[in-house]
This record gives structure tokens, sequence and C-alpha cells, in this order.
């Protein structure tokens, strides 16, 4: 065999023993159940996950439909990530016993309740029965709603990743570093704008802005829904307009992924004027990303109440 032969020969010989070892890095596969979630985790995971929602940011995800389909994205992930304190108690529990993967398990590393940590609002206390409307028991389930719980999901989320991978642990740390810094640049930037409207009075349709006002200073004065989940009686909307017009509100916000219509009555009847906003990531078109969502939060608000 002459010399330039058996080099090849060796040559794949070392290539035969070495092929085996060689690995492509394997991205670890998550679902969030809302798209503020995706986004966060997005930030953190980056290019190491592999991502995917299940809410619509125009959805309303206390009612959401439990699909097949769902359950089908649930099936083979590595992490569930969910928003918690039964926002999702509907929907998701049939969907992780339909999905039949052990690792997204209550109780399993690949299950995470991102309200974990998180300053609650609106706990209740007393007896808690459905004759006073859908009360969510472990207290008010719209968190991300104030941008300073994003960056306590943020941690959690980077914590579960890292150890879930920890071979790129320290990046998914690093990852959460540069979004903090990120968001609190951010934030001081919102609350800058935000000192235009601090105490101002508003009136809500459902309780679910509290997150939101506590953190920008304005104060919810009523709900157009009698109970939560329940549209207002004519009784009780009759007495909403009265009491709008003598405290003399001028805004009523509302939801994009609810019925207006009510909403719409109220407004027409007083002089408070009806604000349409998202409250998800993706409620809109443009609005990709967690901090797209507080741009046009703040715009909307101060644009609406300029005028």
């Amino acid at each position: 065999m002459n010399k330039t032969i058996k080099q090849i020969v060796i040559g794949i010989l070392m290539l035969a023993i070495f092929i085996p070892t060689i690995s492509f890095a394997k991205k670890i596969k998550v679902v969030a159940t809302l798209p503020d979630l995706a986004s966060i985790t997005e930030a953190v995971g980056g290019a190491n996950v592999e991502l995917s929602a299940i809410c619509k940011g125009y959805q309303d995800p206390h009612y959401l439909q439990a699909k097949p389909s769902y359950a089908r994205k649930m099936n083979n992930v590595d992490l569930l990530v969910f928003n918690g304190l039964e926002l999702e108690i509907g929907w998701l529990p049939p969907l992780i016993d339909v999905a039949r993967n052990p690792q997204i398990r209550p109780g399993k590393i690949g299950c995470l309740d991102c309200s974990e940590g998180i300053e609650l609002l609106e706990v209740p206390t007393g007896k808690i029965d459905r004759s006073k409307g859908d009360i969510h028991p472990l207290g008010n389930p719209h968190y991300t709603l104030d941008p300073r719980n994003g960056i306590k999901v943020a941690e959690t989320i980077a914590n579960r990743l890292a150890e879930i991978d920890p071979e790129n642990g320290d990046e998914y740390f690093r990852n959460f570093d540069n979004f903090k810094s990120m968001m609190d640049v951010k934030i001081y930037e919102w609350e800058e704008k935000a000192k235009l409207f601090k105490g101002l009075e508003i009136v809500t349709y459902h309780k679910q802005w509290e997150y939101l006002t506590n953190w920008l200073g304005l104060s919810i004065e009523g709900y157009l829904e009698n109970r939560p989940g329940i549209p207002p009686s004519p009784r009780h909307l009759k007495s909403f307009v009265e009491m709008i017009d003598q405290r003399g509100i001028q805004i009523l916000l509302a939801a994009n992924y609810v019925d207006v219509s009510q909403a719409k009555k109220a407004a027409d009847r007083s002089k408070a004027k009806l604000i349409i906003l998202p409250t998800l990531v993706k409620g809109k078109e443009f609005i990709k990303s967690y901090t797209d969502l507080f741009d046009y939060l703040i715009e909307q608000l101060i644009e609406n109440m300029e005028e």
C-alpha cells in the first residue's frame, strides 16, 4: 500500500471513530400559554430555545378553548411556561392530561408557574363562591401588566432554563441581565411619561388593569361588570353612568378581547371616553414584544388623556 492510499485509509478510520461523538446542540422546546410569557422566554432563552405560544394576543386567556392542536404542541416539549393563579384553569389542566408528557406534569421540572415570587394584588379573604362572579381565589392573575413583574418572570424563567439545560446556564443568566438592564431603562422612561396622568380617577370594564394602574398611580373607582365575568344589568349600568358623571370621571378602560357593547353604551350615556386597549403581546399586529406592549399602552393613555 503506497503512502498516499495509507493516509487516506487512516483518515477514513479516524473519521469513523469520531463521527459518533459529533453532536449538534439540541434546542430546549418551550411552549408558553400567553404571548407575554413567550416574549420574555424568547429574550432569556435566545437561540437555545424553540418556542411557541398557545393563546393569541387578541384572545381572552380566561376562556380559551382546549383544542387538540394545543395538546399536540405540548406533547414533546421540555418546558411549559404558564401564568398561574388559575387564569388558565378552564383549559390548561385538560391539555396537560391529553398531551401525555410526563415532563410537564405539575411538580415536574418542565412545569413552570411564572407567578412564583410575584407580589400579588387582590388576594381575597373570607368565603369565596360563584355568587361573587369569576373570583380568582389566589389573587389577581394579570400581573404581567406591571413591567416590573416582567423582570421577576424573566428571572424565574432563566433559573428554570438553567436547571433544565445547565450547559447553557451562564448564557441564560447573561440574557436575563441584559433583559433587566433594558427593562430598567424602559420602565424609567414609561414612568416619566406617565407622570402626566398620575392620580387620575378612571373606571374599567373588568378587574384586569389593577397591576397597570397600581404601577402608574391611577385610581380605579368602579367597574362596569356587576361582578367579575358577569355583564352589567340595566340597573347597574344606569347607576354606573350616574357615578361616572357625578365624579367627573373621563376615562373608561376596556380590553380589546371583551364584548365592548355595554362599555360603548356606558360611554355614550356619560361623559367618559371609552379606551379599548390590548393587554397582551401581539394584541395588535405591531406589538411584537413585551416592551412594544407598554410603549403602546403609555402612548395611548397619554394621547387620550390629553384629548
